[in-house]
């Protein structure tokens, strides 16, 4: 099996797109494919039109199984093509690497991928991991695991600089895994009518002479639309120019035979064996935590060490049980229908649509009894708002339903000043799509902005 990481920490590059259209394209030509969700957003579940909440089991449960202790396929791996399966992630995913998540005192805990990879290597010929958008200990899990990386580019204005900063990121955690790992920068979301796009595509030429791949994936508002439908584009638009790019990519990856393809996954499990045989003392540098190289040490798990990631994910998984049990109580009976061989579920299928009254009203305002949060109440099942002023606690600000109305609803009594908060729509986190007051976030998204201003007496 020959597994290829799709590696950026910065989003908004095509990493998932190109993991999700990359893995079709393979299949359809067919090779036997698995496509590794190592992303707590959720978004290949949502890319091939896997709910969510029909996942019984995720990569955060199969990467804590114990070795020699079967893994059984179902309620783990869905089939969402032909010769394509899928093994996706939740947001508990994002809480194993930090102290007390699982993970993070594993001996191990930097080989736990390929270690899990390794009961699926006759199973397949070709394994995709879409990463994270960080990088941490499931990053360095992905790369431990692969034969060879993928580095997404956009071809927009700050793309040289990020092009730059990831690469010698990327190149600090190939010196930690005492083997070569070959790297590709691949041009993303190229628009050869913007001529900024022509001269960046040519600065990347020049500088990673040898490393960027001769494949372009262009700017395509039909992988927005295939994504937006739960669909790959080999399925949504086959006959169209995205699908042309991706099966380019598939094509020049299958024509470069790596003689060696299989064995980082063989190594890390030799690794595991030999330590297994110590009784478990010996850790890798990653896992120590520490190494000779403080810089290195610390590009590596910047993420983790952020004060405010470490203390969500001490509290990822009571708060993802305290979500679902949200969201029992919320949720109305739904209906299972089969499409292309997927269980799917139809959420709220009796939703009426956001009536004229309160579509003006959607996102956020501020009002006589407080902040006013609405959304479309077709939008998804269960809602709720995170943010700042509720340390990111979605739990603590549900949005409750109007069917009268057609919103989701929620009311918070905040004190004046700028607050930052995300929607979390059926566990996935976003921005909020009915507020243009934006800015970037820690982790290369955005976050919506909200003033609260005095009232007068």
């Amino acid at each position: 099996m020959r597994t290829v990481a799709i590696v950026n920490q910065k989003g908004g590059c095509g990493k998932t797109t190109t993991a999700i259209n990359l893995s079709s394209v393979l299949a359809n030509r067919g090779e036997r494919t698995l496509l590794v969700d190592m992303d707590p957003q959720s978004h290949c579940a949502a890319g091939l039109g896997v709910p969510e909440a029909r996942i019984e089991r995720s990569i955060a449960d199969a990467l804590l199984v114990e070795h020699g202790r079967a893994i059984g396929r179902n309620g783990l791996l869905w089939e969402v093509g032909r010769n394509l399966d899928l093994l996706p992630s939740t947001m508990a995913l994002s809480g194993l690497e930090a102290p007390g998540g699982g993970m993070y005192e594993l001996p191990d805990r930097d080989r736990r991928l390929a270690a899990l990879l390794g009961r699926f290597v006759n199973q397949y010929d070709m394994c995709v991991i879409d990463c994270p958008p960080t990088i941490g200990l499931l990053t360095f899990n992905a790369l431990r695991a692969a034969d060879e990386a993928i580095i997404p580019v956009e071809t927009g204005y700050f793309s040289m600089r990020g092009a730059e900063k990831q690469w010698a990121t990327i190149e600090r955690l190939i010196a930690r895994l005492n083997r070569p790992l070959p790297c590709h920068i691949l041009p993303t979301l190229y628009d050869d009518r913007s001529r900024l796009a022509r001269e960046i595509l040519s600065s990347l030429r020049r500088r990673f002479e040898g490393r960027l791949l001769p494949v372009i994936v262009r700017e395509h508002a039909v992988l927005r639309e295939a994504a937006s439908f739960g669909q790959p584009v080999t399925e949504y638009a086959p006959e169209s120019e995205a699908r042309a790019d991706f099966e380019e990519l598939a094509e020049w990856l299958l024509d470069q035979p790596l003689p060696h393809a299989g064995e980082a996954i063989a190594s890390a499990l030799r690794s595991v064996q030999a330590n297994r045989s110590r009784g478990g003392q010996s850790l890798s540098p990653l896992a120590q935590g520490s190494t000779s190289d403080p810089a290195a040490n610390t590009a590596v798990m910047e993420e983790s060490v952020l004060d405010r990631a470490t203390e969500l994910a001490h509290r990822v998984r009571e708060l993802s049980a305290q979500a679902e049990q949200l969201g029992d109580e919320m949720e109305q009976e739904v209906a299972v229908v089969s499409s292309n061989g997927l269980a799917l579920v139809e959420t709220m299928p009796d939703a009426p649509p956001t009536t004229e009254r309160s579509q003006h009203l959607l996102g956020v305002r501020q009002t006589a009894r407080g902040v006013m949060f609405l959304q479309p109440l077709e939008c998804g099942r269960t809602l709720a708002i995170a943010g700042d002023f509720n340390q990111w606690d979605p739990v603590r600000l549900p949005l409750r339903p109007n069917r009268g109305a057609g919103v989701h609803e929620a009311i918070a009594e905040l004190e004046p000043g700028t607050y930052e908060y995300r929607v979390v729509v059926d566990g996935r986190w976003q921005p909020d799509p009915f507020n243009p007051d934006r800015r970037p976030n820690a982790h290369g998204d955005m976050n919506s902005i909200l003033t609260v201003v005095a009232r007068s007496a």
